[in-house]
């Protein structure tokens, strides 16, 4: 066997491992069902699906406070009606919006962190798309000084295109691998 075939056998068996320990983490990660909550976040991007999920919960009287992530980008806002009706216009509900500072998963579980300590809640519903249902998990829990189970993580239920599949495997895999060296909130 060639140099070249067995780097292609190398390369496959890295990716085939990448793949498969990608699948507990990005195509079937432990989420949670709505359930009551004293507010439900909608971390970034806030798209319609992931707006209008948050909205149900509130009209199933889970809860009566949203949280929306939202960039000041023209590009974000422009492709988030949905999050920018919510959070311009009278609602029957709290709603808090802001671009957190940094404007990332860890900028996003330290807001949540702040609004927590300056309202008293005790639980938090926090919607996302699949692939980033653990990620956000193992940053919000450093974040969360609540009781066990004071987080339900919530799959978004948006319908992903195969190439967004790729791009979150990739994305996901680099971004836990900077999870694993920070340390606190």
């Amino acid at each position: 066997m060639g140099r070249g075939m067995k780097i292609v056998i190398a390369m496959s068996a890295v990716l085939a491992t990448i793949f498969l320990v990608g699948l507990p983490l990005y195509v079937f990660p432990a989420s949670d069902e709505p359930r009551a909550v004293d507010a439900v976040f909608v971390i970034g991007p806030p798209t319609d699906v992931r707006i209008d999920l948050a909205e149900r919960m509130i009209a199933d009287g889970l809860t009566d406070t949203l949280v929306v992530s939202l960039g000041d980008s023209a590009w974000e806002r422009e492709n988030a009606p949905a999050a920018i009706a919510a959070c311009n216009q009278p609602q029957d509900y709290t709603a808090y919006c802001t671009q957190p500072d940094p404007f990332s998963t860890r900028g996003e579980a330290r807001w949540m962190r702040d609004l927590v300590d300056q309202h008293g809640w005790e639980s938090v519903a926090v919607i996302t798309t699949t692939p980033h249902i653990s990620r956000t998990r193992a940053i919000f829990e450093r974040c969360w000084e609540g009781e066990d189970g004071g987080i339900a993580y919530i799959e978004s239920g948006e319908d992903l295109r195969p190439m967004y599949w790729v791009h979150q495997y990739l994305y996901q895999t680099v971004a836990f691998a900077k999870v694993a060296v920070e340390r606190g909130c």
